[in-house]
């Protein structure tokens, strides 16, 4: 299930007044939330294509939304320097978590739910209890902390990835809270990372599986990773700019989509390494972030140009 090769998209959801900055797939539902710099967070039916609700509450500018694994809580994080817990069934913010000291940049819950992890400006992570709003642990650089604009979770939820204005990326142990690993390659600073869902082959010969973590930079690069030896496995050149966001296939994690903003969504297979589509074009402007809705064939992507664009995929 790949998007559609060409240039055509079954519509464009418009009703965000300035840049959509983030994109994120329920992971039950045909339902898609968008967060944007007018300070609103919508969440939408990707098959109907219905504007479900706006969320409004942050202050300033949404940097990053995400739904909890069972799909009850979304989560949304802002310049405002808070952390947003909203209800899917009432659409109404159930917690409001402060703490970080500048731009709070990612937001990502951990397999169980129960907890959240959060990158800032302030250059710390940080792990909250969702259910009491405290904040557990802080993790931070010992020297020269840099800001943190991404962070991922592994599938067990015992290792984050974050990286930032610093191009290394660093891998956290949340117990005990230490950074076990440093990866280099990119000489920018990045953008995205994401683990896949679970070990992929990748080898063409089909033998034996590795936990990947993907990376997306300024360098217009896409590293994959091998976890947890951290070997460099393939860089992905075909961006021309900005790389703005990736994940892995939630069905086939040797599939990798990424957007950038040379204004395309591309699908590489990283077993194969070779490119299988790119979509030319996606938006009018610079690509800020794609999600994949399986449930409905759906991906979605957003854009400066403060459209989210629905294109088939089969």
């Amino acid at each position: 299930m790949l998007p559609v090769s060409g240039k055509t998209h079954l519509v464009a959801l418009k009703g965000h007044r300035d840049t959509v900055t983030c994109v994120r797939a329920h992971p039950v539902y045909g339902l898609v939330a968008s967060g944007s710099d007018d300070g609103t967070v919508k969440v939408w039916d990707a098959e109907s294509r219905a504007l479900e609700k706006t969320l409004r509450g942050h202050a300033k500018a949404v940097n990053h939304v995400c739904f909890d694994p069972n799909g009850d809580t979304l989560a949304s994080c802002s310049t405002d320097l808070t952390i947003k817990l909203w209800s899917l069934t009432s659409y109404e913010c159930t917690r409001t978590l402060t703490g970080h000291d500048h731009t709070v940049s990612a937001v990502a819950f951990l397999a169980s739910g129960d907890q959240l992890v959060s990158g800032s400006r302030d250059g710390t992570l940080k792990l909250w209890e969702t259910g009491t709003g405290y904040c557990v642990k802080t993790l931070a650089e010992a020297r020269d902390p840099t800001w943190v604009r991404c962070v991922a979770v592994s599938p067990d939820g015992a290792t984050v990835a974050s990286a930032g204005n610093d191009p290394t990326i660093r891998v956290w142990q949340l117990q005990p809270g230490t950074c076990v690993q440093s990866l280099s390659h990119h000489d920018q600073p990045v953008q995205a990372l994401a683990f896949s869902p679970y070990p992929a082959c990748v080898n063409e010969g089909g033998a034996g599986t590795s936990q990947l973590l993907a990376s997306g930079g300024r360098d217009s690069l896409v590293c994959v990773w091998e976890m947890p030896s951290g070997l460099l496995l393939y860089v992905i050149s075909d961006h021309s700019n900005w790389v703005n966001d990736l994940f892995f296939h939630i069905l086939d994690c040797r599939i990798l989509l990424s957007c950038a903003d040379d204004r395309s969504v591309r699908v590489t297979d990283v077993a194969k390494r070779r490119a299988l589509r790119c979509l030319e074009d996606a938006h009018g402007h610079f690509v800020t972030s794609i999600a994949l809705a399986p449930h409905v064939a759906k991906l979605v992507s957003s854009g400066v140009d403060k459209e989210l664009r629905i294109w088939d995929c089969r």
